[in-house]
């Protein structure tokens, strides 16, 4: 068998491995799922990416703290492991993942993190994408899209008031199939790191954050239950949001304990979400991915779910021969949406 065989078959082992469709009870998948007449969402947190020459330019002056939002530049923090430096095979390696993503799992929309806007993203996804509704921010992680193309779309802004502390994120808003019966609205967040679980009352500053973070997504998600919208909110929540689910968000809305219990609170009535990664098994990305739990996930609302009422949770592992090449520390995770 040649090693390009060989490599295709150890992929198709791989990500038959890791493919669990959602019904009333859940099963193993035989057979990869299929692009389908119905939607599939994606999310993918990429670790840094960039083009080769943006890497280059920023690695050569970094600074010694995280920057800014407002602040182009590269963090060199001793002890920490420095934003990856990509050849073109790492590329070669990510944008086969990005045709898997729309050419076997049929994705309509991949909600992308740390990526350095447009000219980054076409690094990887380099046909049949439109990459759009980035966030105007000037440090290289950024949240935008890579939609489909042939899908109408229309970017609503950024959700500035996440970067709460000018350091921090923002959130990118961006429309489906605009002004029709299938109208959809999607929110792309990446907050703030460190508080991955327990309470968020916590005095350490990712939680305080993260608290401050969680009352604004929340109003989101009210405002688009008051409208009747169908909605996701998808992306990294930097947090082991099953575990959230388990504990009371508290009395106070404006600063929560946990997350998915304030956000899926039927208040107002209807406000109640669906997550994909919910009861599923935690599936690595590659032999020295060592986590245990998604922070990776994608939350729909009544109204889409109604819509879509057969779902296929998917996680796209990378090729066990791509070990060892500067890939991501995430991969896509995948609901398809029948």
């Amino acid at each position: 068998m040649s090693h390009a065989s060989l490599k295709r078959t150890l992929l198709a082992i791989s990500l038959l491995a890791c493919m669990v469709p959602l019904s009333s009870v859940s099963q193993q998948a035989s057979q990869p799922a299929k692009p389908s007449h119905g939607l599939t969402l994606a999310t993918w947190n990429m670790d840094w990416l960039m083009t080769p020459q943006a890497h280059d330019e920023l690695t050569a002056h970094c600074v010694k703290r995280q920057p800014a939002s407002n602040v182009r530049a590269l963090p060199c923090t001793p002890g920490r492991t420095p934003p990856p430096a990509r050849d073109q095979g790492d590329y070669d390696a990510l944008s086969h993942s990005a045709v898997q993503l729309r050419d076997e799992l049929g994705a309509d929309v991949v909600a992308l993190q740390e990526v350095d806007g447009p000219q980054a993203a076409g690094m990887v996804f380099r046909k049949g994408w439109k990459l759009d509704c980035f966030v105007s921010r000037a440090h290289p992680q950024k949240v935008g899209f890579a939609i489909r193309e042939g899908i109408a779309y229309r970017c609503n802004g950024d959700m500035l008031a996440l970067d709460v502390d000018g350091s921090s994120r923002a959130g990118a808003d961006i429309t489906l199939y605009p002004d029709s019966p299938r109208a959809l609205r999607l929110l792309n967040v990446h907050l703030k790191s460190g508080c991955f679980n327990g309470r968020m009352d916590r005095q350490f500053n990712p939680c305080e954050r993260l608290r401050q973070q969680a009352p604004l997504v929340e109003a989101w998600i009210d405002q688009r239950v008051r409208e009747g919208s169908a909605f996701a909110v998808l992306g990294d929540f930097n947090r082991q949001l099953d575990k959230d689910e388990r504990y009371p968000a508290g009395p106070d809305e404006s600063a929560p304990i946990n997350l998915m219990q304030a956000w899926s609170d039927n208040s107002p009535p209807g406000a109640v979400l669906l997550r994909a990664a919910q009861g599923q098994p935690y599936t690595a990305c590659d032999a020295d991915d060592h986590h245990k739990a998604y922070i990776d996930d994608i939350l729909i609302d009544q109204k889409l779910a109604s819509r879509h009422k057969n779902r296929r949770f998917v996680r796209l592992p990378f090729a066990p021969a791509d070990r060892g090449r500067q890939l991501s520390d995430h991969c896509p995770l995948v609901w398809s949406l029948d």
